[in-house]
């Protein structure tokens, strides 16, 4: 499958070439919070975080690396709590997550 038509399908590239092009070289601070982030805090960084993925030229990689490999922070313009509603929930739960879950009753 080449890498084209891997995109096309949502698979992530058979290799991390991509990774070299990404807008978001040397940001990671950016797109990982700090433990114990508070939500105000997250919500301005995934905003910056989400203004730098509009200029990439590689997003649909890096969304579809993301998703395939359940990574945690902010990835191809999706966080976290957004790859989960689209099926792709990252691998470690989040305490946010945790919490909203315990305030709706699930996790009783």
């Amino acid at each position: 499958m080449t890498e084209e038509r891997s995109s096309m399908v949502g698979l992530p590239p058979a290799t991390d070439d991509w990774m070299a092009l990404a807008a978001c070289k040397g940001k990671t601070g950016l797109f990982f919070g700090i433990a114990g982030e508070r939500p105000e805090r997250r919500a301005r960084r995934e905003a910056s975080a989400r203004r730098v993925c509009a200029t990439c030229p590689v997003i649909a990689e890096c969304r579809a690396t993301a998703r395939a490999n359940r990574e945690n922070g902010f990835w191809g313009g999706e966080s976290e709590e957004e790859r989960a509603a689209a099926g792709f929930p990252p691998r470690s739960i989040s305490r946010r997550a945790v919490q909203e879950a315990a305030s709706r009753g699930i996790a009783s």
